[in-house]
């Protein structure tokens, strides 16, 4: 076949079905209409669609369902007695000088070369040529297919089941003849998903300066129509296409898809209304029905903008503003709308309702209040939404009223004297921050910390949890652009978290008195101590004896758990609230016991008169476990006389006999222990009459 210049007019096309992936696919899309089902396919590699113009594509046809019931043995049917190839490239010379799609299909199955005229540089040829001779004839292949379906059927690529029920519902199967590399593809439809053509919605028309942008949605709708026609009417009745093909999105891309699709029409004339109207095209030919018709009509732009002339402060809340406009140009304009920042550099926002086009002036009134510097433009809207904005112009007030006193302060304090502040944030739209103040006790100066105005609601502070203040004070005040500071807020009293152990307690006296030894201290002058607890070791041995726990209020206590002549030491630590103690450094104190009372040491003794032997048996016994006794020195005498000593006994011998007595006399006899230690032992006397 001769070499084709082809011509295409306005756009980049897409086959929206089909996407390049690593596996060769058959896409394939079906259409019930009314008596017979249509169906399209196409192959999604460039190399495999070459290869299927000489292997061709079979169409199987499997009936599942009849009646509303599926088949327990689906029937299939061959559709294509042979192959689907292209046609000949002679029986394509009527349908080619027809339309021009099917001459782009021809070009590409059979053409030497394949190149695209008439395209301006840059634009459609700039971006085919990018792509290999192959990939632009099957990408315009596919494109051309969907504008002709009478030619796709030509190429292999369509097929129209006319032999089709209504009661029936198919499975049709394409796949490329002998070739399994490529992956089939499948569509299930009957008669009954026959439904009609919808029109597309969202069509809208905005109209500018001899033009209008037509728009409408497209998301919707690019899975049923491949491609638009806009018609145009100047009368309402007598509608016309816009263009000589059909219109396609060039913005839809994979991973960023279009949701609406624009058009824009040009105008030769302003103020002159025309109708739309649009429809949609499927892959099949079919057109789809006509959106309701629409109408714009072109407007003039805007040559000249509105300027700020004048202003008048009333209070610090309120502001006139004054402008010029040319009276000639109010019929291009919507009306004015006053913008207001407090930065000349903006952002900027609309702080007025659209203002008639005749109005001159407007009284601004602000409730929060103006900013110390107002910076206020004022834009011109043109009936096309075209708006032209001024320059500003500064309006500051005078101010002197200072801020709300600021309110909700609170705040805490971690165990590494980190202090997190925070409050409610005020309102002035002229607050520049907020001044910082502290102070560590009460009667104290608060202190500015942060030595200026601090912008934000929320403040980290750090405090030395070694310094003996056990709480820290917070206040803030309010700062404007004026520099007029508020009453500050309400004192936040913070607990520190307590490092410091309590300050120790002192022995001031102690007493050693009949083996008891009663203590006295001076209690911790620290003002959260809580209860205090002694302790006690013997004097040389390493570990101290918690011996008593007291409250507060205790400052003495008598310890009689100790033995004599023993060595102790003392100590007495303090506790506070957050469960710290007191160092033993200066708290303990040494005590000897030392006690004189005599101990008891006979637990028996019996004096037994035997008269007809004339004697007197005395018995006795020793305590155990007590001192070691040695013996036992005996004192004797009459009632009346001093004791003598009569007997000295070892401690073996515990009974003895007195014959050295008298009738009728009164005997006491006086029973000294004799002990080990220098311990001094209780005496016991013993009466008996003989």
């Amino acid at each position: 076949m001769p070499k084709i210049k082809l011509l295409l007019f306005l756009f980049l096309f897409t086959f929206l079905s089909y996407s390049q992936t690593k596996e060769a696919t058959i896409m394939v899309n079906a259409r019930a209409q009314k008596n017979r089902i249509l169906l399209r396919w196409a192959i999604n590699s460039p190399s495999e669609w070459k290869k299927a113009h000489k292997k061709g594509f079979v169409i199987n046809r499997i009936t599942v369902l009849r009646n509303d019931k599926i088949l327990p043995k689906p029937e299939k049917t061959l559709l294509t007695v042979s192959p689907l190839r292209p046609d000949v490239l002679d029986s394509w010379i009527d349908l080619v000088q027809k339309d021009g799609n099917a001459a782009i299909i021809a070009q590409a199955i059979y053409g030497d070369s394949f190149e695209v005229t008439g395209a301006k540089e840059g634009d459609i040829s700039r971006i085919i040529n990018m792509a290999d001779e192959l990939d632009q004839r099957y990408t315009f292949a596919l494109y051309a297919a969907d504008m002709n379906f009478d030619a796709a059927i030509k190429a292999g690529w369509g097929y129209v089941d006319t032999n089709v029920k209504a009661n029936e519902v198919y499975a049709y199967q394409i796949s490329v003849f002998e070739s399994p590399k490529v992956k089939k593809a499948s569509a299930m439809v009957g008669l009954r998903d026959y439904s009609d053509l919808p029109a597309p919605t969202d069509f809208i028309a905005i109209a500018d300066d001899k033009k209008v942008m037509l728009s409408w949605d497209y998301e919707t709708f690019k899975r049923i129509y491949t491609s638009f026609m806009v018609e145009k009417s100047a009368d309402g009745t007598n509608f016309a296409p816009i263009a000589n093909t059909p219109l396609v999105n060039l913005n839809d891309k994979e991973g960023n898809p279009s949701k609406t699709m624009y058009y824009v029409d040009t105008l030769k004339v302003n103020d002159k209304q025309y109708h739309y109207r649009l429809y949609g095209i499927t892959s099949f030919g079919e057109k789809g029905e006509f959106t309701k018709p629409i109408t714009a009509t072109g407007m003039a732009g805007l040559s000249v903008g509105a300027r700020l002339t004048d202003y008048n402060i009333i209070n610090s809340n309120e502001v006139n503003l004054m402008w010029d406009y040319p009276q000639e140009s109010e019929n291009v304009i919507q009306g004015y709308e006053i913008n207001l920042a407090p930065d000349d550099k903006g952002p900027y926002k609309v702080i007025s309702k659209l203002i008639a086009p005749t109005e001159r002036k407007l009284k601004y009134n602000e409730k929060e209040g103006l900013y110390p510097s107002n910076y206020f433009t004022i834009t011109a809207v043109g009936k096309n939404n075209q708006r032209l904005t001024s320059q500003s112009m500064l309006v500051q007030p005078v101010d002197s009223i200072p801020p709300a006193r600021p309110i909700g302060l609170e705040g805490v304090i971690d165990s590494l004297g980190v202090v997190r502040l925070k409050w409610k944030p005020n309102t002035e739209r002229d607050l520049r921050g907020y001044r910082i103040l502290r102070a560590h006790n009460p009667t104290e100066e608060f202190v500015d910390i942060y030595h200026k105005s601090f912008s934000g609601t929320e403040y980290k502070d750090s405090v030395s949890l070694k310094m003996t203040n056990s709480k820290v004070y917070y206040k803030i005040a309010a700062e404007d652009m004026r520099y007029n500071i508020s009453e500050p807020s309400e004192a936040l009293i913070l607990d520190k978290p307590d490092k410091i152990p309590p300050a120790a307690p002192i022995f001031k006296d102690y007493e050693s008195v009949d083996g008891k030894v009663t203590l006295k201290w001076i209690r911790s002058y620290s003002e959260d101590v809580v209860g205090y607890k002694l302790l006690r070791r013997e004097k040389g041995l390493p570990n101290w004896i918690e011996i008593k726990q007291m409250n507060d209020t205790i400052q003495e206590y008598t310890d009689n758990k100790v033995e004599n002549r023993k060595v102790y030491q003392y100590a007495i630590m303090a506790i506070d609230k957050s469960n710290l103690w007191s160092s033993l450094d200066q708290s303990t104190i040494t005590v000897m016991v030392l006690d004189f009372t005599p101990v008891k040491t006979i637990n028996f003794l019996e004096g037994i008169v035997d008269r007809e032997k004339k004697k007197i048996v005395l018995n006795w016994d020793y305590t155990k476990n007590k001192e070691k006794i040695l013996g036992v020195s005996i004192y004797k005498s009459s009632k009346g006389n001093l004791p003598t000593l009569w007997r000295e006994l070892n401690a073996d011998i515990r009974t003895l006999e007195d014959r050295n007595l008298k009738i009728n006399t009164e005997y006491e006899y006086h029973f000294i222990p004799n002990l080990q230690s220098s311990t001094p032992a209780r005496q016991e006397i013993l009466t008996v009459v003989y």
